[in-house]
């Protein structure tokens, strides 16, 4: 216990004086902090009475021969804003050789009509047209009958007031935090993975390994290194989420009340106890993973070739994951929660999205966590054989075999 206390307490001193780690958390958790301030500065309000609608038709000619039609036509859209209306018979295209005519509605009756534009991608502005005369010809017509038109109105004036109870988890309210976390975790794995493969194979190909297996056992080094550079990856990522923190709580006013029912809605505290325990399992079975792999080979140049299968099968399980934020309750996602090497991703996307009994999640965490400590047994076994293995890659199948077989682990 002592070699390992000394062993994490050295390689997490070095990875703190690495200017880059710093350099790199301070410049990102800048970046997210000043990105909580953008609502400040988005328009709110748009100056617009909610009470009234707007139309503008933007450069609209309307045209029609007929007298009485043209003073319905006058009556009904001499108000908007962009609309020109006339009397009698133009030519079209002589009306959109004007700069300021982009479509011209060539109206025949109060149903019929005709509308040219300039180009084929020009907004013809039909809808509008139609929406606004349609009130006003249902008005005119109930007039002609003697229907009182305000009783009509008030008629159709029903509103009704429903509610929906949804019994289990909303998937939506989810989403974003869940694609937040996955890849923040599926970096944060990335990243720190290779730096520990790195690391051990630097200390292979320096002959580093050599001395210090001779004064401490490889148990010690092996966990000792990847708690050191695990915990230093749970730190930056905590610091990018504190930046987060902090800056939505400072504009905490600003932002549109949808944001806030998402965040009081999906970021619950037994979510964050699942994620965190799922995050930490996860992320140290891969560690231990990728020691093992930069153990087998003895040039640092060659770690990227021997870690490329797990990052296909790390790839693999975020794409599942991906998958399963859009269906939580499939049967390929149902079936990756009981997979370590994926259930780190699954299990707390599918708790978040959807219901996931207590005994499937008991189940998924103890896999988890038996699957890491025979992962970790696994690396400290190639560790161990790599200090003795120089000039050639090792076998993995070799090494597996001799960890069935109890070999002693040093």
């Amino acid at each position: 216990m002592k070699n390992l206390k000394t062993i994490f307490n050295f390689e997490f001193s070095e990875m703190t004086k690495k200017k880059s780690i710093i350099v790199s958390t301070a410049i990102i958790s800048g970046a997210l902090f000043l990105a909580t301030f953008i609502p400040r500065f988005l328009p709110t309000d748009s100056g617009i009475d909610p009470g009234q609608t707007y139309f503008s038709f933007e450069n609209t000619y309307i045209l029609s021969e007929d007298t009485n039609l043209y003073l319905d036509l006058e009556a009904v859209f001499s108000g908007f804003e962009g609309v020109t209306i006339r009397n009698g018979k133009e030519d079209v295209e002589i009306l959109l050789e004007d700069e300021n005519i982009d479509r011209v509605f060539v109206v025949k009756s109060d149903t019929e009509y005709e509308v040219f534009t300039k180009s084929q991608t020009t907004p013809t502005y039909q809808e509008i047209y139609e929406g606004v005369y349609y009130e006003y010809l249902v008005t005119k017509r109930l007039d002609e009958l003697g229907v009182d038109v305000g009783a009509v109105q008030d008629a159709q004036d029903i509103v009704f007031n429903g509610t929906h109870t949804f019994l289990g988890k909303d998937a939506f309210q989810g989403l974003f935090f869940a694609f937040a976390m996955l890849f923040a975790l599926y970096m944060l794995i990335l990243i720190y993975g290779q730096t520990v493969a790195t690391s051990v194979a630097r200390e292979k190909d320096n002959r580093t390994m050599e001395l210090l297996i001779t004064s401490t056992k490889p148990k010690a080094l092996i966990i000792g290194k990847v708690l050191a550079v695990g915990l230093m990856g749970l730190i930056q990522l905590a610091s990018l989420i504190l930046a987060l923190v902090i800056g939505y709580l400072i504009n905490k006013s600003t932002y549109p009340d949808i944001i806030h029912y998402f965040l009081q809605t999906s970021v619950q505290l037994d979510v964050i106890v699942v994620y965190l325990v799922f995050t930490v399992l996860g992320y140290l079975l891969y560690l231990f993973i990728f020691a093992a792999l930069g153990s087998l080979v003895s040039k640092v140049e060659d770690v990227a070739s021997a870690v490329t299968p797990v990052t296909f099968l790390f790839v693999a399980a975020y794409m599942v994951a991906s998958f399963g934020m859009n269906a939580p309750d499939a049967t390929i996602v149902k079936v990756s929660s009981y997979i370590p090497f994926i259930s780190l991703f699954t299990t707390p996307i599918r708790y978040m999205m959807t219901n996931v009994p207590v005994f499937e999640l008991v189940v998924s965490i103890l896999m988890m966590i038996v699957t890491t400590f025979i992962i970790m047994q696994l690396s400290i076994v190639i560790y161990r054989q790599g200090s003795l293995n120089y000039g050639n890659r090792m076998n993995l199948i070799k090494v597996i075999k001799s960890l069935i077989k109890k070999e002693s682990i040093v």
